[in-house]
């Protein structure tokens, strides 16, 4: 169990439990039940650097070191995968062309434009999220984000025939992806806060999550043929980016 935790640790995150730690694609596999956990650790790292941030800085320019420490704490690994999808899905006219460009180690326009799109709503949500609300935030959206992969994985074809995703999509046991939805709506709880928004915030961003990634997930097997790493990662970024959204959309007076 601790293993397949720090396998799920160190292959998330830029944090090293075990420089000798060495992973198959079994352990990886296995790994998985602990991605959104892994997601609320990264978020509470997060609301301790906020904290910190905001004794230094307004929030308008605290929540900028906010979303660089996200990305230098996750190696941007989601976000190459974000950029990689939408050049493929983008650039390509077929499968193959698709996947050729997805591939290729260099960023596109369509790619730039799609990660400055995202971390743009990031930022909009964060400056206009406060107090206990923002805390939650923080806490929510890298959770969701990491249970989205796993929903992106499970019973899914994977697109090549070879990859770093081969070791994870289609693996995912039904009891892995129970366990991490009881945690992932564990967290959900969290946003309730005596008052019928917050209830309805609880509710409503796993349903979005869970419809938004299925629907991800059908475009990208429609387009490359199935699931890749490259998709699950932009999943990633884009259900992270819904639900700061949500956040601000349900909580807004209107």
């Amino acid at each position: 169990m601790f293993r397949n935790f720090i396998t799920a640790l160190q292959f998330l995150t830029v944090i090293t439990v075990r420089k000798d730690h060495e992973t198959t694609e079994n352990d990886l596999a296995r790994s998985m039940v602990y991605f959104p956990f892994i997601g609320f650790l990264i978020g509470l790292i997060l609301v301790q650097a906020d904290k910190a941030l905001l004794w230094l800085f307004p929030d308008t320019i605290g929540n900028i070191f906010l979303l660089l420490a996200s990305v230098m704490l996750t190696r941007a690994l989601h976000v190459d995968g974000l950029a990689d999808s939408v050049d493929g899905i983008m650039g390509g006219h077929d499968h193959e062309s698709r996947l050729a460009i997805m591939r290729d180690s260099r960023i596109g326009t369509a790619g730039v434009l799609a990660i400055i799109f995202i971390f743009l709503i990031k930022y909009a949500c964060l400056n206009n999220l406060f107090t206990e609300y923002k805390t939650a935030a923080l806490l929510t959206a890298p959770a969701f984000s990491r249970w989205a992969q796993m929903l992106m994985m499970y019973k899914s074809d994977y697109g090549r025939d070879e990859g770093m995703g081969k070791a994870f999509v289609g693996h995912v046991r039904s009891g892995g992806l129970v366990a991490a939805s009881v945690v992932s709506l564990g967290i959900s709880a969290f946003v309730i806060i005596n008052e019928p928004r917050t209830i309805v915030l609880a509710i409503g961003i796993p349903v979005a999550v869970v419809c938004f990634t299925l629907l991800w997930r059908w475009f990208v097997t429609r387009k490359v043929g199935g699931v890749t790493g490259d998709s699950i990662g932009a999943v990633s970024e884009m259900t992270e980016a819904l639900t700061l959204l949500l956040f601000v959309f349900l909580l807004s007076e209107r």
